[in-house]
């Protein structure tokens, strides 16, 4: 009997370390939302029993390894937290064409620092899996080098789809950043067509060449070109849900390009007793104030002020997520904190509103006050509005009056709780949470070295067979010569006709 149960014993053992997995995670940048995404896979996937690792660069500001995620980390020419601060300076004080130009400078240094970095890239030829997220494309470079399959994670729908091959028919698909809903007017459309030539040109010129570059520097791959390497994810998973985003087709039959919903949600956990004692106080609930990395970069004190005091007018009490300055006064129903435990706070029976996430707000039901900040917040802002889930303010013209009646319509007119609860349900309503779909989904690609049957042609054809260009050439071609036959053909019986009734004429 004990013989059968230590066989038992060794055989699930075996079966269980045939299933781990060493995997490598990238991540783009160190704001919180970008390595908070890949963080929470890589410890999913560290609970079901796979050895999970982070590549980080030394300007990474989460560079410090911690129990359940270690991390490998690259020296760079930058300081801690460089691209951050650059990102949000050069938005506010220079050109969109100057940050383009900065952040691509950034990106090639970083990419080439972590290829000269020999001892971290052999130390990384065994792993079975490599997990970026999404505009991680150094991870694209290692993955070649070594010939590890890889899984791309975005947070949103890449719009255009670039070399993804995401389908983006841009009749009805909106391309990121122009602010458009999928019904958009003649002069919508045509700018939305722009901004799709424009982007996809800004990816080759940022991203493709530099990428190319250094493929070729480090002679990596070199029977095939940069676009085939770019085309080789396993699957591309997204952090998003069509009930909170425009419905588009996706490769093949969602199953290469998989949608799960946003990834960060996790199963909410009791609150620390004092502070489920604050949030439970009261009858009114309470508010979260949570706008993000770079809220205290982009924000004014004036304007923080500003907020400060229309949230002390509110019935409600706040927490309010800052961590360099305090307002200049505060009241009673204010608590200024560095740290919260978002995920818990927006799953409470007693929270009225918030600002910050779209999916996580959406997930949970919570209806929101935008006040978009910087970059894809304006667009995420403007489909809260479209979808009833918020209102959005522009933070220039804000004022203490307007913030807090802007909060008041949100937390006492039914209809934006009708829509976020609507919301809630559709993107609850499946099997699996987003993170356990994430996680099976990548032990799918484990199990099986790759998903590559689920592989469209489309990676495959040149571009003007996917459009079918050479097929309409083909066509155009045929009729042309068609109708050219025809009408020499009648020219001639013409021609004919007419000699033989002139001849008949003459004769007469």
């Amino acid at each position: 009997m004990a013989s059968i149960f230590v066989a038992l014993v060794i055989s699930y053992v075996t079966a269980h370390s045939a299933l781990s997995a060493r995997i490598v995670g990238f991540t783009s940048m160190s704001s919180g939302s970008h390595y908070l995404l890949t963080k929470t896979i890589l410890e999913e996937l560290a609970s079901r029993g796979h050895e999970v690792v982070m590549v980080i660069s030394s300007d990474h500001i989460h560079s410090i390894s911690s129990e359940k995620i270690p991390h490998k980390v690259y020296q760079v020419p930058f300081e801690r937290g460089y691209l951050e601060d650059m990102i949000a300076k050069t938005a506010v004080k220079e050109s969109m064409f100057k940050l383009f130009s900065k952040v691509t400078e950034y990106a090639q240094t970083n990419w080439d620092s972590l290829l000269k970095s020999r001892e971290l890239i052999e130390d990384l030829r065994n792993a079975d899996l490599i997990v970026y997220e999404g505009i991680a494309f150094s991870a694209i470079l290692v993955s070649e080098l070594h010939k590890i399959p890889r899984v791309a994670v975005f947070p949103g729908i890449p719009r255009p789809g670039g070399f993804l091959m995401f389908p983006s028919p841009v009749s009805y698909v909106p391309m990121s950043l122009t602010g458009f809903t999928s019904k958009m007017s003649f002069l919508q459309r045509v700018m939305n067509l722009g901004a799709y030539f424009a982007f996809n040109a800004v990816f080759h010129f940022t991203t493709v060449r530099p990428l190319a570059t250094l493929k070729a520097k480090y002679n990596i791959t070199p029977e095939t070109n940069i676009q085939e390497a770019l085309n080789k994810d396993e699957l591309v998973i997204v952090s998003s849900d069509f009930a909170l985003d425009y419905p588009q087709p996706l490769l093949p039959d969602c199953e290469s390009q998989i949608l799960v919903g946003p990834i960060t949600v996790k199963k909410h956990k009791p609150l620390p007793a004092e502070l489920e004692s604050y949030v439970s106080s009261g009858t009114d609930g309470f508010i979260i104030v949570s706008f993000g990395s770079y809220m205290e970069t982009l924000t004014s004190k004036d304007k923080i002020d500003v907020m400060a005091t229309a949230f002390g007018k509110l019935k409600q009490k706040v927490l309010w997520k800052l961590k360099d300055h305090t307002p200049t006064s505060l009241s009673a129903n204010i608590r200024i904190v560095k740290w919260l435990p978002q995920n818990d706070l927006l799953a409470h029976k007693e929270i009225r509103a918030f600002d910050t996430s779209l999916f996580e707000s959406g997930y949970h039901g919570v209806p929101m006050v935008a006040i978009p900040l910087f970059a894809d917040q304006f667009v995420n802002a403007k489909k809260a509005v479209d979808f009833g889930l918020a209102l959005s303010l522009n933070l220039e013209t804000l004022s203490s009056k307007l913030l807090k009646e802007t909060i008041e319509q949100v937390v006492y007119e039914p209809s934006f709780k009708k829509s976020a609860s609507r919301i809630s349900k559709l993107m609850q309503d499946k099997p699996r949470s987003p993170l356990e779909t994430t996680g099976d989904w990548l032990e799918y690609v484990l199990r099986h070295r790759g998903a590559q049957h689920l592989r469209a042609q489309v990676f495959n054809i040149p571009w003007y067979q996917y459009y079918l260009l050479d097929v309409i050439a083909f066509l155009v071609s045929a009729i042309t010569v068609v109708v050219m036959v025809i009408w020499m053909t009648c020219r001639c019986f013409c021609r004919l006709c007419c000699k033989s009734t002139a001849k008949k004429s003459k004769h007469d």
